[in-house]
């Protein structure tokens, strides 16, 4: 079960000293990106101009919309390894619609949401109803989606999308662009769905302990399948955004993204033995990520030191998230 926010434990009431160790605990990635952009707006020149800024926050509204997609499926204590895949398999089949079919482009948005459930179901039906491990399940599902990518697109981008369409990734509501309001309205809907309706705090309790959630009443693969159909669904809707910034259909877009998904999700705090996360704490996570990558560019760090450093952070979120797991 979820541990974050507790304020009793073993039905005593916490001393002072432990809600503060608690809460200190439970906020430490709000603490870490405190630090560390004012870190950078005193030392990376450049880093604290507006425009850097905003062009921080738009970058990483589509990373942290996918990631919350991840967060579910980690969150029951599985991992979507075809979210990569399925980036490229949304932008090409949005792409071509339009492109080669005529589609009208709420149509083919429409298609393709529909298709990348499609995606989220069969990911599904084969983690919690094959009882394939889900790394295996959707290791498959990638391959898969992979070479339907490539031969769907002749392994070239796929333009013509019109031009409006482009709003969507590229536009601004005042200051303020639009991916950063899509992904505001989407944590907040999501912040109330996990913690203030049955259905997501089920998908706690199941990551937790399954076979206690099972015992207690819960529609255990229901719950299963509907943490699947979720992480494919946003992970779709942050590929319709990133397709209409590129304004193309690519099928390689996605294939370098699966890494920095987990990073934010797990950095985030959520454990990856699952029942234990929160929706502020990857958005949180995805702005760590954001400014760290920002500030590598800044400071003309190469592009495979910013692979090695990044590797140590997933490395180091990773055997945190084993210490706690252990207390």
């Amino acid at each position: 079960m979820e541990a974050m926010g507790a304020t009793e434990k073993r039905g005593r009431s916490l001393a002072p000293n432990e809600s503060v160790t608690l809460f200190m605990k439970e906020w430490a990635i709000l603490f870490i990106f405190i630090g560390l952009f004012a870190a950078c707006s005193i030392f990376v020149d450049g880093f604290f101009d507006s425009n850097n800024i905003i062009n921080i926050v738009r970058q990483i509204s589509f990373l942290a919309i996918i990631a919350l997609g991840q967060f579910f499926v980690v969150l029951i204590g599985g991992i979507d390894m075809s979210a990569g895949s399925s980036i490229g398999f949304t932008s090409v089949l949005l792409a071509g619609l339009v492109h080669w079919n005529d589609v009208p482009i709420v149509l083919a948005v429409v298609i393709v949401l529909g298709a990348s459930i499609a995606v989220g179901f069969v990911n599904g039906l084969l983690a919690v109803y094959g009882k394939i491990p889900a790394f295996i399940a959707t290791l498959v599902t990638m391959i898969v989606l992979k070479g339907v990518n490539y031969l769907y697109s002749n392994s070239i981008p796929i333009s013509g999308l019109p031009s409006g369409f482009k709003v969507l990734g590229a536009g601004y509501v005042g200051p303020i662009p639009v991916p950063v309001i899509i992904l505001i309205v989407i944590a907040a809907v999501l912040y109330v769905f996990t913690m203030h309706t049955a259905t997501g705090r089920s998908i706690y309790a199941v990551g937790g302990n399954e076979e206690a959630s099972r015992l207690s009443g819960i529609n255990t693969n229901r719950i299963k399948m509907i943490s699947f159909l979720l992480g494919s669904f946003l992970t779709a809707i942050g590929a319709i955004l990133i397709t209409s910034r590129t304004m193309a259909g690519q099928p390689t877009i996605g294939e370098n993204m699966l890494f920095d998904v987990i990073t934010v999700v797990v950095l985030g705090g959520t454990s990856l033995s699952g029942g234990r996360g929160k929706v502020i704490g990857v958005v949180i996570a995805a702005l760590i990520l954001g400014i760290i990558d920002n500030a590598m560019v800044l400071l003309g760090i190469g592009s495979y030191w910013q692979w090695i450093i990044k590797g140590l952070i997933l490395a180091i979120v990773v055997l945190i998230d084993a210490k706690t797991k252990k207390e």
